[in-house]
């Protein structure tokens, strides 16, 4: 078993002016009580250091000393409850925090004369201390960030302090971490941790790092109170160690995320947790505290929502659940191997109402649910749909009923951008682009085999927060959800446009020796946040499942769609040259059609 270094912080007693909270202590008995259950005593190295003992310094060396000891192949875990706030920039991080605000953790001596916040760039310094020896790394914040006034009571947030840190007081020199956070890739929606802690990594050297926040940039960390106990945690601690306590072993992020943010929709709806990494999105498919591989395995997750006394399932129309539809219901300790036998469902129930990102559930009348519980979900007849009939029923989704206006998403399709042959289109009306190779001899061209490239565009024109997606599917029935950073990327009204992999055209390829083939872009836009990743699928032949592991009256929980088709076309001359050059290669090839995807 690899050795586990865990500094676990948490803050209760803030002296004033700060108000004090009441859950955060619990919440650090709840996670070592987790860690011990899971590491034996030899491997678990446990530090914790809480209220008056907390200081900036403190955590800092805690940091550095306790965590600092995780060699390659260890596991190290950062765990912070308390106070979260920003801190003015002072004019250091101009082009890289518009905003004039870093994010920052409140120590216990944050606020008292000549205390300073830690900040978000001092804590990326911090870890990739930690990652640069091979530690895999994993910082869990169940605090928030979002510097607003409100006060209101379990809410783990402080006011924004007036003074800027000085440059002196960073643990890195600021200009120098400016620069390396500005050269690195567009990472929309992205942690300021996880950016500035990317930009501190050494690529190749490093150890991963995830990131467990406890909700999105714009939302506030709650307070819970245990119905069981009455006693107060972090909403995100208590749901994320519930989960981890009730599920089997072997749960990687992407899907412990998946369970957790499941079992928030339904007593803290406005917070979403959110998991991410400076190593790449596909590091969330690891063990959570591991470092193999997780098996991933597609269900929906039905639970009871205490507000509106309903059973409630955490997909809807955007993954074509429609009413009538028939589920069977299993424990969340069920292995994955029983989810593809009904005759080990425990309950089973029925669709009977729709919204974009959810559904209602109606459960049959034996036997009886506990609604304190969470139910992995799977459709009854979902073996009878075969691969290809569930990518063709995806790209068709479409939703009739609409309220939000034609207007609302502008949606520019542009072909060869950056070239003199650039043209951009409008979905709608283009609903079909011509994308012919090019011949390899004009230099105007950079791709050597003549693909052609594209960029599409995504802005709101409307008045309200939407949440979109742009989804790939390629001719070899798969479905991509990496064309956006964010995968669901949400768009206020009158910003910048999000683009395709951030602005950098993409390749559009013929697969095998073929010398046309037509893949699909659907656009998704809705009121409602829903997990784009869902949506996923591998090509043809391989398992269906989802990456984890897709005016009057003022519209409510409504989507639309757009789709665009990609006709894509080479000579017989050069298809037959691509399949020379396969034949010739000295390693294997992708399977036929993986080159589609862009």
């Amino acid at each position: 078993m690899p050795s586990l270094y865990a500094l676990l912080v948490a803050i209760n007693a803030y002296p004033p002016p700060i108000d004090s909270l009441d859950g955060c202590l619990n919440d650090a008995n709840s996670v070592e009580a987790m860690l011990r259950a899971r590491f034996d005593a030899e491997s678990l190295h446990l530090l914790r250091i809480q209220d008056s003992a907390a200081t900036r310094q403190a955590v800092i060396d805690s940091f550095r000393s306790h965590l600092g000891q995780a060699q390659t192949c260890d596991l190290a875990l950062f765990f912070f409850a308390g106070h979260g706030s920003q801190v003015p920039t002072g004019g250091q991080f101009s082009t890289v925090e518009p905003s004039g605000l870093n994010s920052s953790i409140v120590c216990y001596d944050s606020r008292l004369p000549n205390g300073l916040d830690l900040v978000d760039k001092d804590m990326a310094v911090l870890i990739s201390e930690v990652t640069a020896k091979g530690a895999h790394l994993t910082t869990v914040f169940d605090s928030c960030h979002s510097g607003s006034m409100d006060r209101a009571l379990g809410v783990r947030r402080v006011n924004a302090r007036p003074d800027p840190q000085p440059a002196s007081k960073y643990l890195a020199d600021p200009a120098a971490l400016e620069a390396a956070i500005r050269d690195l890739p567009a990472m929309q929606n992205t942690n300021p941790i996880t950016l500035a802690s990317a930009a501190c990594s050494k690529p190749g050297q490093s150890g991963p790092h995830i990131l467990l926040a406890a909700c999105e940039t714009d939302q506030t960390a709650q307070e819970y109170i245990d119905p069981n106990t009455e006693e107060n945690h972090g909403a995100f601690t208590y749901f994320l160690t519930d989960t981890l306590n009730r599920t089997k072993a072997g749960l990687g992020y992407r899907e412990l995320m998946h369970l957790t943010r499941a079992a928030m929709s339904v007593d803290v709806p406005l917070q979403t947790p959110k998991a991410e990494s400076s190593s790449g999105d596909h590091m969330l498919d690891d063990l959570f505290l591991g470092f193999d591989a997780a098996a991933q395995t597609d269900y929906a997750i039905a639970a009871f929502g205490n507000t509106t006394n309903q059973w409630q399932l955490d997909r809807g129309a955007t993954l074509n659940i429609a009413a009538g539809d028939r589920y069977a219901l299993y424990p969340v300790s069920a292995a994955d191997a029983d989810l593809a036998d009904p005759g080990k469902a425990f309950a089973f129930a029925t669709v009977t109402q729709v919204r974009p990102a959810a559904a209602v559930l109606q459960p049959d009348p034996t036997p009886a649910l506990d609604e304190g519980s969470q139910y992995k979900t799977v459709a009854v007849d979902a073996s009878a749909l075969d691969h290809a009939a569930i990518w063709k029923k995806r790209l068709a989704l479409t939703n009739p009923n609409t309220q939000i206006p034609a207007a609302a998403i502008e949606f520019t399709f542009t072909v060869n951008p950056g070239t003199p042959q650039a043209q951009s289109f409008t979905c709608p009306p283009t609903d079909l682009v011509e994308l012919p190779y090019h011949n390899v001899q004009e230099s105007l061209y950079s791709v050597p085999d003549g693909r052609p490239t594209y960029v599409a565009s995504v802005r709101n024109n409307w008045s309200r927060r939407l949440y979109v997606t742009l989804l790939y599917f390629s001719a070899d029935y798969s479905i991509m959800t990496g064309l956006l950073s964010a995968q669901t990327q949400f768009l206020d009204p009158g910003n910048q446009p999000v683009y395709t992999r951030s602005g950098s055209p993409l390749h559009a390829s013929v697969p095998g020796a073929a010398t046309e083939t037509t893949d699909y872009i659907l656009l998704i836009a809705s009121t409602d946040l829903f997990d784009a990743t869902l949506f996923a699928m591998d090509s043809i032949g391989t398992p269906t499942q989802a990456t984890r592991g897709a005016g009057d009256p003022v519209p409510q929980n409504d989507f639309f769609t757009r789709r665009i088709a990609l006709h894509i076309t080479r000579t017989l001359q050069a298809a037959q040259e691509s399949a020379d050059r396969r034949e010739t290669a000295p390693t294997p090839q992708s399977a036929p059609g993986a080159s589609a995807h862009p």
